[in-house]
């Protein structure tokens, strides 16, 4: 964003700890290098992506590893085939580890949620699956960004080899240590030219052969490398160089397989860095209070309680704030030190924050125009070097925003026309302001002149604008009021602070008449405006009561609703166990009847039980879907809910106010008010519930194969009442052809059945002679 206008709207101050909220380096660099987006639609997706990461950021705070670090130099390395270090590789290795895991984590949360996350997703989708160069360097680095003792077979080898040298030469040197306390300044081990070594006094530095590699500056003490140390140290020091070239070697067998990838891993850093300063982005927001803005594709501002992040939070003022290019460009008039800076600053901040596709210091809700270029005149550009007055740098800064503006502009203007002679600094201020409404400006202008008030007045695109001075306290409370023009209140604050009433009556005397009669229509609207508000505030409180009110009144009918279908439920359960026993009660009555050898018919008997039936109650049939309709629009046909009653009706007649209904059998005429609208209702099966349900499925035949004739019989008598009761023509036995004596003595027991009608045996397709079908009467 242009220099001058960040440091006019302090975005630099609200930025500078933007820092502690970044996960990694690159966002940093990407908050410092910020710019205004001036296409729309790349905006709305911005604010898009920033909305994504809030959900999830909000949802999994602390699932999300986004640490990453900068490799796009050591990938040009690689490609060069410039050998990559240690940290390189360790850098490259924790990126895609992050990579792979974000990936991960993100796919299972969308499909746990059902949620496609498509702003995110365009983004991690291009994320390269990087489980062999995982792999690989994972063999080859630590956990501390080191080579790994095993990364190749001859380093570890090596390795093992020096531990072995340096574990013989400590104990070599310790015997040393041990047998010559008294030869030694201190008994320790230390280094010298990388060469172990002991603490010798002078007169002794001869006593151990070996090399002297050092003395102390006071002369006491010499840093010997014993004799029978030297060999040692000469061996260990050929097994490091080999280590240096063995892992220069490994080094760089990695460097070209990073290479390999090397396209790859920029794209993927590309786009995961774009994931990770959307992060940082919320991060930053979540913890200064600021919230997403709702952007829109026309030129007003909505801001919801809007403040300066840069004043203290127990001082601060929100206020709400409305402007657009239609009829609500504002204009601010007031005393000195007011407030009217701040606002204008708040607004412009709020704007550029939006556009630079960051969240804004205001309530949730608010809403802010789309503005490709904010022009900005605020403080004082005058110039010694070159000689422009106050007036003339504003001035000279307005002719240029005048060159630039169009209806998709938002000007904001500090003390309009300052810095001159005030008659015609105010009518200069007046054409200004004008043009800008030709233009089709979005304007938030600030000036002392009077003029300017009655120019708002009459203006049917500028509104005035003022901030809320305390007379009692003689400070301004900083309230913006949209309405309202603002008075500089010079002489009745001179008054307020014991200026002489006799001087203060004078100076009223030398007002102009217009003057006068502005002030006194000021203060009849600051007051109709206070009474107002006063009466807002009492009717949102009793809203409030109200909703309360409402809601313990739902909640109590919802209990009463719960408590009374809770009982029509017991009720209704209680009668259909009854209808229930008395069905069984009748079956067995049913049963000894036959065996009395009685003539009873079927279809009498499935009468009576389907009658008994038709008297039980579906609980669910209890709850009617009332419509919303007017009882007006009650057709015949339709259904209705007898309130008196509580039972579903058909409107046969109607005739005026009274309708003709069918209730069950009887007909009935009834007012309209006394019923209410039901939705039709879908076609339900009978609630009759077939005797089955208590004697369970049964099949169309009985196998009574492998049973001695006694215990077919007898199976076959009990199946026969079975088939009786659920009303079946036929059923066939299978008995099987065996010596045929079974099926005998069966046809001769079916004989003497008075329900049997017929037997036959089977065809040549249902069985043959090896089943029995029974015909029943």
């Amino acid at each position: 964003m242009e220099s001058s206008i960040n440091k006019k709207l302090n975005i630099d101050l609200v930025l500078k700890d933007v820092d502690n909220y970044c996960y990694s380096e690159l966002s940093k660099e990407r908050f410092k290098n910020l710019e205004y987006i001036k296409d729309y639609n790349k905006l709305i997706a911005i604010h898009n992506e920033n909305e994504e990461v809030e959900k999830l950021l909000n949802k999994y705070p602390n699932e999300f590893r986004l640490k990453i670090y900068n490799y796009y130099n050591s990938i040009k390395k690689a490609k060069i085939e410039s050998i990559l270090s240690e940290k390189e590789l360790f850098y490259i290795l924790q990126n895609v580890i992050t990579y792979s895991r974000f990936k991960n984590r993100f796919n299972d949360i969308k499909k746990l949620e059902s949620v496609d996350y498509p702003y995110i997703s365009k983004y991690i989708d291009n994320i390269a699956d990087y489980k062999c160069l995982i792999d690989y360097l994972n063999r080859i680095v630590d956990e501390d960004g080191y080579i790994r003792e095993d990364a190749s077979i001859e380093l570890k080898s090596i390795r093992d080899s020096k531990r072995k040298l340096k574990s013989k030469s400590d104990n070599i040197l310790k015997n040393i240590i041990r047998r010559n306390t008294n030869k030694l300044t201190e008994a320790i081990i230390t280094k010298r030219n990388d060469r172990d070594v002991i603490l010798v006094k002078p007169e002794y530095k001869n006593d151990f052969g070996g090399i002297i590699h050092d003395e102390s500056a006071s002369g006491n003490t010499f840093y010997v490398e014993p004799r029978e140390n030297v060999i040692i140290n000469n061996e260990i020091s050929i097994l490091s160089r080999k280590e240096k070239e063995e892992i220069l070697k490994i080094l760089r067998e990695a460097t070209s397989e990073v290479a390999n990838f090397g396209d790859d891993l920029i794209y993927s850093l590309d786009n995961f860095a774009n994931v990770e300063f959307i992060f940082s982005k919320i991060n930053f927001a979540n913890n200064k209070g600021f919230v997403k803005p709702i952007m829109v594709d026309s030129q007003f501002i909505d801001l919801k309680k809007a403040y300066n992040p840069l004043i203290e939070p127990d001082i601060v003022v929100k206020n709400d704030i409305y402007l657009d290019n239609d009829k609500d460009s504002l204009i601010i008039t007031g005393p000195n030190t007011g407030g009217k800076t701040v606002i204008l600053k708040t607004v412009g901040l709020c704007v550029a924050l939006a556009h630079l596709g960051l969240y804004i210091p205001t309530n949730v809700d608010s809403k802010i125009g789309y503005y490709q270029d904010v022009f900005i005149d605020i403080g004082d550009n005058q110039s010694i070097e070159n000689n422009l007055s106050t007036f003339s740098s504003h001035m000279t800064n307005i002719v240029d925003i005048l060159k630039k503006v169009n209806n998709k502009s938002l000007v904001l203007l500090d003390e309009l026309c300052s810095g001159t002679d005030p008659s015609e600094g105010a009518g200069l201020s007046m054409a200004l302001l004008n043009k800008f409404k030709s233009l089709g400006a979005t304007v938030l202008c600030t000036t002392h002149y009077p003029e300017i008030k009655d120019y708002c007045f009459r203006s049917n695109y500028y509104k005035n604008a003022s901030l809320e001075f305390d007379f009692d306290l003689l400070k301004p409370t900083y309230k913006f009021i949209i309405g309202l023009p603002g008075k500089s209140n010079a002489i009745n604050i001179s008054y307020k602070l014991g200026l002489d009433e006799n001087i203060v009556e004078e100076a009223n005397s030398y007002l102009k008449e217009t003057e006068k009669e502005n002030n006194i229509f000021i203060d009849k609207l600051y007051q109709n405006i206070q009474e107002y508000d006063n009466k807002i505030i009492i009717l949102n409180k009793e809203i409030k009561e109200a909703e309360k009110i409402k809601n313990t009144l739902s909640n109590h009918l919802e209990d009463y609703y719960k408590y009374k279908d809770s009982l029509y439920e017991k009720m209704y359960s209680e009668l259909n166990q009854d209808i229930e026993l008395r069905k069984d009660k009748l079956l067995k009555i049913y049963t000894e009847f036959k065996e009395s050898n009685q003539s009873i018919k079927q279809h009498e008997f499935n009468e009576v039980i389907k009658d008994i039936d038709s008297y039980k109650v579906n609980f669910s049939n209890t709850i009617f879907n009332i419509e919303e309709n007017n009882n007006d629009s009650i057709v015949i046909g339709d259904d209705v809910l007898v309130l008196k009653y509580n039972q579903r009706a058909t409107v046969l007649d109607i005739k005026g106010d009274v309708l003709q209904i069918k209730l069950g059998s009887l007909k009935l005429n009834i007012k309209k008010s006394e019923v209410k609208p039901l939705a039709k209702e879908k076609v339900r099966e009978s609630n009759y519930i077939n005797i089955k349900n208590n004697i369970g499925n049964v099949s169309l035949e009985i196998n009574v194969i492998g049973k001695n004739t006694e215990e077919a019989l007898r199976a076959i008598d009990e199946y026969l009442d079975k088939v009786l009761l659920m009303g079946y023509d036929s059923f066939t036995i299978i008995h099987g052809v065996g010596s045929g004596i079974l099926k005998k003595n069966i046809a001769e027991h079916l004989k003497n059945n008075k329900y049997v009608g017929s037997y036959r045996s089977g065809g040549q397709n249902e069985g043959g002679l090896g089943v029995t079908i029974v015909e029943i009467v």
